[in-house]
């Protein structure tokens, strides 16, 4: 084998290790984000911080940053709370980068997350609604302790994080209906990215339809005979965070269907509650079983010659 080809790879690699070590030393410019740790010098030695916060040694060594950072040039915990020589000397939490500070703007304590996680997943992070909102990293994520199997959550599972904020979701996932969740089959994170997205709700697609064709990929077409609404948005028809109707439904047919067909052209009548069991006229068959469904059964379209009207 000639040099050349030894000689190639073998700087690439030396030049790929020099570059990422010169990411890490820059670090966060910790005088800008706390100007009371300007020019203060790093201790890097864990166990001085230990001597005044023996609360965390234990359980923050059990932590994926626990087990790599003492092996990114002693800085270790000063990796995110910035130079300690100072609060050292002077043990006050003015000379330290506190999260539990809320004098500190949510964008510098998100700062110095994202000057190590700043690609993947959370690359579409600035603007997103979470930002906005002034969310923190450590809103959902707890760096000192293994709470969770992965990801660091401030709880068990990334669903009870979610359900912090997002109450009414938690209520909807307890319907009838209702995607498998609590089952433990996915999470929320299986159609949103909390991190900010392409689409909209924090999807992680660009569209509703996209997001639900990752899993329910026999409704993508194309068809011969496609039913508007279907095409639009699946959320017209269905609820996906859960529903007391079958199959996710906002509403159970008929009255679903006649969201927006009327009447007209149709050998029957606009069906209303007085037709249903316990209302105030007779019972109309029609409304008994799956209503427009037991004919029109190919609601998301169609490839059949004779499918337009959806009965095949």
């Amino acid at each position: 084998m000639k040099r050349g080809f030894l000689i190639l790879p073998l700087g690439l690699a030396v030049f790929l290790f020099l570059a990422q070590a010169a990411i890490s030393a820059s670090g966060p410019d910790w005088g800008r984000l706390n100007p009371a740790q300007k020019d203060a010098a790093f201790v890097g030695d864990r166990s001085v911080c230990a001597n005044c916060h023996p609360q965390y040694v234990e359980s923050y060594a059990e932590t994926r940053h626990g087990k790599v950072f003492p092996h990114r040039g002693g800085n270790d915990c000063e990796s995110c709370h910035g130079p300690a020589g100072k609060h050292v000397e002077v043990p006050s939490r003015e000379h330290i980068f506190s999260f539990k500070d809320r004098s500190i703007r949510p964008e510098k304590k998100n700062g110095v997350c994202l000057s190590c996680h700043e690609k993947g997943i959370r690359m579409h992070w600035k603007g997103s609604s979470h930002d906005v909102a002034n969310l923190t990293c450590n809103s959902c994520h707890y760096v000192m302790e293994r709470r969770s199997p992965k990801n660091l959550f401030v709880n068990e599972d990334s669903k009870k994080a979610c359900f912090q904020c997002h109450k009414e979701r938690r209520a909807q996932l307890q319907r009838s209906s209702h995607m498998p969740l609590r089952e433990g089959l996915m999470d929320c994170a299986t159609c949103h990215n909390p991190h900010g997205g392409p689409g909209p709700s924090l999807l992680k697609t660009a569209s509703v339809n996209e997001t639900f064709y990752q899993c329910h990929a026999e409704k993508r077409g194309p068809l011969l005979w496609e039913h508007p609404p279907v095409r639009e948005n699946c959320a017209n028809c269905h609820d996906p965070h859960g529903s007391n109707h079958e199959s996710l439904l906002k509403m159970r047919a008929p009255f679903l269907c006649q969201s927006c067909h009327t009447g007209a052209g149709h050998p029957s009548n606009i069906y209303d509650g007085s037709k249903i069991v316990g209302g105030a006229g007779s019972v109309d068959q029609r409304l008994l079983g799956k209503a427009c469904f037991n004919c029109h059964t190919q609601v998301h379209g169609s490839n059949h010659p004779s499918g337009p009207r959806f009965q095949r």
